[in-house]
């Protein structure tokens, strides 16, 4: 199964997708004759500085004793198909999106759509995916060019993806709820199509 999950910044992304990792790990077929299912999480962020620093200690005290396998890969995350031998096997949690974004911006993958297949072919590659992403307002006097591009290119990458995964997750600004979508992007429960931005 492969899970989007979609919010603002500090809005409790992480943890909903950490718990939904660890219910999707322990819901899943056990391999070789292991109590629960590998569990790997997949960190995009490239600490600058020691706003960076804080933030990478924060995530990992969240995580601290749920079993975890950390491995950092901040971009081209299709590659971890060749270099983790039992992927197809495990859950993975692939944190955030927007890191990977801005980490591909200024790599070699520049459109929506090469990052889009670089995460849906590790998708394809796992037991589970659960994919955590940021949702930025599409305009703000505040942003310089480059911001507009990359706010731009996270929002191209978070439909693309959306488009792809069996469910979506999103909490919106000023919600405490989360709204569940399955893969055809109708709310659970209602008829209507949610629009994306």
């Amino acid at each position: 199964m492969t899970v989007l999950i979609i919010g603002t910044p500090d809005s409790g992304k992480s943890e909903k997708a950490e718990a939904l990792a660890m219910e999707l790990a322990a819901g899943s077929p056990i391999m070789d004759g292991a109590s629960i299912q590998k569990k790997y999480y997949i960190a995009t962020m490239i600490p600058y500085g020691e706003d960076g620093a804080k933030r990478v200690e924060k995530h990992r005290k969240l995580r601290e004793g749920k079993g975890f396998l950390t491995i950092e890969k901040p971009t081209k995350v299709h590659e971890l198909i060749d270099e983790i031998s039992d992927l197809q096997d495990s859950t993975c949690l692939l944190e955030c999106m927007s890191n990977l974004i801005g980490n591909e911006m200024h790599s070699t993958m520049r459109s929506a759509t090469e990052i889009t297949n670089s995460v849906m072919m590790l998708a394809e590659a796992t037991s589970n995916l659960v994919i955590v992403t940021n949702k930025f307002p599409l305009e703000d006097d505040s942003y310089d060019e480059d911001t507009q591009k990359y706010v731009k290119l996270v929002s191209l990458v978070n439909e693309e993806l959306s488009s792809k995964v069996d469910k979506v997750y999103e909490r919106s600004e000023g919600s405490g709820d989360w709204i569940e979508m399955d893969f055809n992007r109708h709310k659970i429960g209602e008829d209507k199509l949610r629009e994306y931005n």
